[in-house]
């Protein structure tokens, strides 16, 4: 638990109200975003939860621009090691830090005393983190029980068209559109009668949205002419040769180095063939590709490395404390767990077995735990993907148990 005063979460309505009517505004009309149900959160008194579809890293600014009380966002405590960022986030946004895949009982407690002591709005994102594939992902059975246990009103923000226009792999804005839709999701009557199970039944059902088939089905184009650069930040392995890490992309193009197959990444969010034709079923294919890899080659050859990557820096910190770096080095990956190799010839080695919480920050800061200490790779080239190393790692729990 964490009781240093600085970590405590506070809220400044003139903050809220300065970013509504500043950067909110101003984003608000990059994204041409619109919103349905507006009278809902201009009617309803606090307290109460808001509760959305993570379809974009932005998805809080967006949300918060439409809802005119504070909301204060639980957000990754990775967001907030930066001196600043973490003053701006925890003492003036009043955000709500939680550590990224590791239960932490002192979130509860502060979203409890936003929700009973301070009559304030709460914003959770169910799925724990932004897709990566444009698709819903269910959400952590913990949302339901906190949601159980509070007993208030929940709304429902879906949001559309976020993701194609700013995708979690992208770096580039795309010209198109953003909807966002407001409704009562559950009353607190409903909560109290509900199981939790059901709770979380209906919250995934809410929340399940899959953007580039929702931009297909309305005719909307999403406009960019660089729209696939740094696609490799998501697909990590090629459909036609089956090759791991040898996509690269460039304008509107991806292409595999090793056997030269190429697709076009349409304003639609679909490739031409022999290519998958969406991100989702690519996404499924490579997982389900690296899987077999892992059980059939790798696992058995912990010599055998699966992905590396150079010009890596290393960090390690203690959760928002500021990160200190390790090193420049070659990152690597073998069944093992992972290797840290400095252009000073020090090596860190970090068994799979003490590995936990692996994923991303961001667009591409690969974090993990060992212990309380919590590792970061920061990769210069932006287009070095991060995710799949978080991805091979959870696969290799996965099969090494059914080995």
């Amino acid at each position: 638990m964490i009781s240093a005063r600085r970590y405590r979460p506070t809220n400044t309505r003139f903050f809220a109200w300065l970013m509504r009517h500043s950067y909110g505004t101003c984003l608000g009309r990059a994204y041409k975003a619109k919103a349905e149900g507006l009278e809902l959160v201009r009617t309803l008194k606090p307290p109460y939860i808001v509760v959305g579809n993570h379809s974009t890293l932005l998805d809080p600014f967006l949300t918060s621009f439409f809802v005119p009380q504070p909301i204060h966002w639980v957000a990754s405590d990775g967001n907030m090691r930066n001196p600043l960022m973490r003053f701006l986030l925890i003492k003036l946004a009043g955000s709500i830090p939680k550590s990224k895949a590791i239960p932490d009982i002192e979130t509860v407690n502060w979203i409890v005393q936003f929700i009973r002591k301070k009559k304030a709005v709460v914003g959770i994102y169910p799925e724990g983190q932004s897709s990566w594939n444009g698709s819903s992902l269910p959400s952590f059975e913990s949302t339901a029980k906190l949601l159980k246990l509070l007993t208030v009103p929940v709304v429902l923000a879906l949001t559309k068209g976020a993701y194609m226009t700013k995708p979690r792999w992208g770096y580039t804005r795309r010209e198109g559109r953003v909807e966002i839709v407001f409704s009562l999701l559950f009353r607190p009557e409903e909560l109290k009668a509900l199981y939790v199970g059901e709770i979380d039944r209906r919250l995934d059902a809410a929340i399940a949205h899959n953007d580039p088939a929702w931009a297909k089905a309305e005719g909307i184009r999403f406009l960019d002419p660089r729209r696939a650069e740094c696609l490799e930040l998501l697909l990590y392995a090629c459909p036609a040769c089956k090759a791991l890490q040898s996509l690269e992309s460039k304008g509107s193009r991806l292409i595999c180095k090793t056997c030269g197959a190429k697709t076009e990444y349409g304003e639609d969010g679909t490739f031409g063939p022999p290519f998958p034709s969406g991100l989702k079923a690519w996404d499924s294919w490579q997982e389900a590709h690296l899987a077999s890899l892992l059980a059939e080659k790798y696992l058995p050859d912990p010599s055998l490395t699966i992905f590396s990557d150079d010009d890596v820096i290393l960090l390690a910190g203690k959760r928002m404390n500021t990160m200190r770096i390790l090193g420049v080095g070659r990152l690597s990956l073998n069944s093992g767990g992972l290797e840290f190799l400095t252009r000073l010839g020090r090596i860190l080695v970090f068994c799979r077995e003490d590995i936990e919480g692996p994923g991303i920050l961001k667009w591409n800061f690969f974090e993990f735990y060992v212990g309380k200490t919590v590792y970061r790779a920061r990769f210069r080239d932006r287009a070095a993907s991060g995710r799949k190393y978080a991805v091979a790692l959870e696969l290799l729990a996965k099969v090494a148990k059914t080995a």
